[in-house]
């Protein structure tokens, strides 16, 4: 018999988990004493719930005391029942619960140990969630003064992008809609993308600058006025004299440069910053004013922080409807005006929660000190754990390296995040069509007077609808009934649905080809009197268009951003936030390669192969990804914000140390 299961678990001493809670100083003694000596124990009670009832009611310090976690050593309260016909009652085992100290983990020594080891109160998440319900901590207001700068940014991107198509396409004579530059549909679409994929690469800068030298609240604010520059020359060289004068298209290239080094400064800070205005907390269960039990559930506050983070950045989208008014009624340069004044905003509310946000010091050079260790473990045949300090103290005696264990296991859980990623510049191409190839399919069909890019408007309305839907009904419901609903099915049913979006824009491109007056091409010739007579077809077919993509954003945009902030370690989650926006940047200059097909009648084309090619990924998407969900509670666990990690292997060494002492 080996020394673990030489324990005479009949004589280990039972814990009355009552006296425990009232803060009986004798058992408190007598339960650490079972920790330190012997690593187990019982607790006097009776059922599941009012044990992890009375474990989370402990004090917060002897939580710290006697908590287990096998994947990382967290402030988390840990049960299961022995399992053991042996009991201090007569071998009645029923109610009586075993306790592990994670320093003197029995069960790591001897995985054949006649014992079902200690699970932590997180894998019963969803039962609990079953039989209780789950609630979010309280959010602070912070989170809301923080969103402003990105719902100012939104706002300014859907001033551009909404009437750009037009301003790059059409000449500023074109007798049905409104333009300036008259570059066509090919053109205007690349521009898009480019303006897109500039926004989107930018943050690799901002997050370097931000975790590196500034912090986050300083780059956002240096993003605000570079930004607010771009703008300002856009607005300049929009107005007729400019135009004139052939400053049209140089005035915009360098506006939107400038724009996109802006958003880069915002874009890739105001998500974590605003993550880590929560104090993520332990899973707790807490009695209403109402007498109900709840879970409060650290997870699904962030999904609901993140949830709500996107719903106010949407308000700012909404500002394609008086956009697009201003370019119909007054001129483009009023269109670019509106965001120009609308920054007055997010500069205020910078100013006033200066004070008030969580802010985190940048950390130094740690994109380097990461690609140190990626440098190591590649020479040590592309494995990580070679690069552990506690490895290399065994491999290479003398070897001083400025990183610990626990920073290769973070930047091991950050890759899984990265590797999830590789799959949304797919999504982003499909998502790049709402701004552009489908403002040009509105442009050929019956607008009732509306101006053809104002139907993107159906968008952000839709997110608003779904958000607090998603948030308050489906979500809820599903937990109920015990259907979680984790990143990589929320992200593998966004790509569904939007491979739908994409193929019902293809049905609607088809049906315009059959529809007089000029059929497979809209708009030319004598057959539209000179341009001013689209084909018979309403536009407002487009709006389940944007239902589907609204939706599929709610999925899986808004579960991409909480997995690339969840995944990351603490100084590095700028930069795996820049790399998740990365990826539109990617999808962005896909889109541009597809630009020369992007006309009639080739674009019906481009629709029906950007939607199999979506359907594919997402089932492809959910074959290599899927496994994560199982894993989803642990991963989450390793350095959540409530102290500092340590990884499993660290862990077991310990245990082992202590276990020979």
């Amino acid at each position: 018999m080996n020394e673990k299961s030489a324990v005479n678990h009949g004589s280990l001493p039972t814990v009355s988990l009552a006296k425990l809670i009232d803060g009986d100083a004798g058992t408190v003694n007598e339960l650490t004493s079972a920790c330190r000596d012997i690593g187990f124990f019982y607790l006097d009670l009776r059922n599941d719930l009012s044990i992890t009832d009375g474990l989370c009611r402990l004090p917060f310090d002897k939580k710290q005391e006697y908590s287990t976690e096998k994947f990382t050593v967290s402030k988390i309260i840990g049960y299961k029942p022995a399992g053991l016909t042996t009991g201090p009652y007569g071998g009645k085992n029923d109610g009586f619960e075993s306790f592990m100290n994670p320093s003197n983990a029995l069960f790591d020594l001897d995985p054949n140990m006649p014992m079902t080891a200690p699970e932590p109160l997180t894998s019963k998440r969803d039962l609990l969630g079953h039989l209780l319900g789950i609630f979010t901590s309280k959010i602070p207001s912070t989170i809301f003064l923080v969103a402003v700068a990105e719902l100012a940014e939104r706002f300014t991107y859907r001033c551009i992008t909404a009437p750009m198509q037009n301003y790059v396409e059409n000449a500023h004579d074109d007798p049905l809609r409104p333009g300036a530059l008259g570059r066509g549909q090919g053109v205007a679409t690349g521009i898009n993308y480019f303006f897109t994929g500039r926004c989107y690469m930018a943050p690799i800068l901002g997050a370097a600058v931000a975790d590196s030298l500034l912090g986050r609240f300083w780059t956002i604010c240096l993003g605000t006025g570079v930004a607010s520059c771009g703008v300002l020359i856009l607005c300049i060289t929009s107005f007729p004299a400019s135009l004139e004068h052939g400053a049209g298209l140089p005035g915009l290239i360098v506006a939107l440069v400038l724009i996109g080094l802006g958003f880069g400064g915002i874009k890739s800070n105001v998500a974590p910053l605003i993550a880590e205005q929560y104090a993520r907390k332990p899973l707790q269960i807490k009695t209403l004013t109402s007498g109900e039990k709840v879970i409060v559930d650290p997870n699904v506050t962030i999904q609901t922080i993140y949830g709500r983070y996107y719903w106010v950045i949407n308000i700012g989208s909404l500002s394609v409807i008086p956009a697009s008014w201003l370019e119909l009624k007054v001129s483009f340069w009023a269109a670019f005006l509106l965001p120009l004044c609308f920054w007055v905003l997010p500069v205020g509310a910078l100013a006033v929660g200066r004070g008030r946000y969580v802010v985190q010091n940048p950390s130094g050079s740690v994109l380097i000190k990461a690609m140190r260790v990626f440098w190591v473990g590649l020479k040590r045949g592309c494995n990580l754990d070679a690069a552990k300090p506690s490895v290399l103290a065994q491999t290479h005696p003398g070897t001083t390296v400025s990183w610990d264990d626990a920073f290769v296991e973070e930047l091991k859980r950050a890759l899984v995040a990265c590797s999830v990623f590789c799959v949304f510049p797919i999504f982003w191409v499909c998502y790049g069509q709402t701004n552009s190839n489908l403002v040009s399919q509105a442009a050929t069909m019956k607008t009732y007077g509306i101006p053809n890019d104002m139907m993107g408007c159906f968008n952000p309305i839709m997110v608003l609808t779904f958000l607090p839907t998603m948030e308050k009904v489906v979500y809820p419901t599903l937990r109920r009934f015990r259907l979680s609903f984790k990143p990589i099915s929320r992200i593998t049913a966004g790509f569904l649905v939007m491979a739908c979006a994409i193929g019902y824009s293809a049905g609607i491109q088809d049906l315009i080809y059959r529809s007089p007056p000029c059929y497979e091409h809209p708009l030319s010739g004598h057959c539209s009197d000179g341009g001013t007579t689209p084909n018979d077809v309403s536009v407002f077919l487009q709006v389940p268009v944007y239902t589907m993509t609204a939706l599929s954003e709610v999925l899986a945009y808004v579960a991409g951003m909480e997995y690339a902030y969840t995944k990351a370690p603490k100084s590095m989650r700028s930069i795996v936030s820049a790399l998740f926006l990365l990826t539109c940047t990617i999808g962005s200059m896909l889109g541009i390669t597809l630009s020369p097909v992007s006309k009639d009648p080739k674009v019906l084309v481009e629709y029906a192969s950007l939607s199999g090619v979506m359907l594919i990924t997402a089932v492809l998407f959910l074959l290599a990804f899927g496994k994560y969900n199982k894993i989803e509670e642990k991963m989450n666990m390793l350095n959540s914000g409530d102290g500092d990690s340590t990884p499993v292997s660290e862990t077991v060494q310990q245990t082992q140390a202590t276990q020979k002492a």
